[in-house]
């Protein structure tokens, strides 16, 4: 197990430098994340992926597949449920008017669940693999990835009817971002490109090539405001860059960059940040969106290893993170495209939420 950060690429840490050489006298503390609990998750599963956050009610829910749904309240740290039959959840998609709440399994299912009381509804198949679900209110389809079959799956969220199949280049599709008027961004890590979707028409509208400054696209958010795609490119761990792309033209308008292993980007329209969270480096790499396409370093606070995905609180602005203990085995299979000593097994009862928010502590 990898008990500290990862050191950094020598391109952020430069940025850091200057960032706090510029301006840290004039930084107070209280602004700056830090650990503020942890909550024991325990689990006997080998593998986790997505949180997914429920704003209204304060409610982290966390994907680990194996140890399928866990429900956890964002205030006091306790876990409130376990959703029924929800095994090899990889993420969750909310519809409040509905009260129903979707899981995308790994064996091509969905369970759907009652948001007001986290009672079973119904485990739907359609076909042999999910890494994936969002939910557009608009139009109120749900859209899964199907990336073994290089397939985006739309969903009529209250018939539960599929209405389209769109096929793409790739078999890798990252978790996609809305832009609330009815478009779909999905990336794909193994082609860097990123397709438009609309979901009216259920036709791709656009497809467009940013390997030129993001590879291995995996993470994204939007926003509506400015129709700035925010790309998370590990960019093969050489050059993992923080990409914004023009949601109109598909142009690459900046790009800053993050740490290594980014699995997931999220865009707080109220204070204009942009929060990366980069697993092999352990840290969440935070830039401010100004006028022009301009992109200044905010911050960039540490995290337990392994820390890839997270959710953001946008009223209290805390952070919900997950990870759990882990080693390589050489005996087994390791995943070296992402990293030569990219964990391979996951220790049992490990597995933690993390809630970080700014000032010190709470005890």
């Amino acid at each position: 197990m990898l008990s500290k950060p990862i050191t950094t690429t020598l391109a952020v840490a430069t940025a850091i430098v200057a960032s706090i050489t510029c301006g840290a006298q004039a930084q107070d503390p209280q602004k700056f994340y830090q650990l503020q609990s942890v909550v024991e998750l325990g689990g006997s599963g080998t593998s986790w992926d997505h949180i997914d956050y429920d704003q209204t009610k304060k409610l982290v829910y966390l994907s680990r597949r194996d140890d399928g749904l866990t429900v956890v309240d964002g205030k006091t740290g306790k876990v409130v449920a376990g959703v029924a039959n929800a095994k090899g959840t990889g993420s969750v998609a909310f519809a409040p008017k509905l009260d129903r709440g979707f899981t995308a399994n790994t064996d091509g299912s969905t369970s759907v669940f009652k948001l007001s009381d986290f009672s079973p509804v119904d485990r739907i198949s359609f076909g042999d693999n999910f890494d994936g679900v969002v939910y557009d209110e608009g139009t109120n389809i749900l859209a899964y990835q199907q990336a073994d079959n290089s397939k985006e799956l739309l969903v009529d969220a209250a018939t539960m009817k599929l209405t389209a199949t769109i096929e793409v280049e790739g078999d890798q599709l990252e978790r996609p971002a809305l832009d609330g008027k009815g478009n779909l961004y999905l990336p794909l890590r193994d082609k860097s490109t990123v397709y438009k979707i609309d979901l009216r028409t259920k036709r791709i509208v656009a497809h467009w090539d940013v390997s030129e400054k993001c590879t291995e696209p995996s993470g994204a958010d939007y926003d509506p405001a400015t129709d700035r795609l925010f790309l998370g490119c590990r960019g093969k761990q050489m050059s993992p860059q923080l990409v914004v792309v023009d949601g109109a033209s598909g142009k690459i308008v900046a790009s800053v960059p993050i740490g290594r292993g980014v699995d997931d980007v999220i865009f707080d329209p109220a204070t204009k940040l942009i929060y990366t969270a980069n697993g092999l480096d352990a840290n969440v790499v935070v830039y401010k969106q100004g006028d022009g396409d301009k992109y200044s370093l905010s911050e960039a606070f540490s995290t337990r290893a392994g820390m890839r995905v997270m959710r953001l609180d946008t009223e209290t602005k805390r952070i919900y993170g997950m990870t759990a203990d882990y080693t390589v085995d050489p005996s087994k299979k390791n995943l070296a495209a992402i990293s030569p000593f990219y964990p391979n097994k996951i220790f049992p009862d490990t597995f933690v939420m993390l809630t970080y928010g700014r000032g010190t502590p709470v005890k």
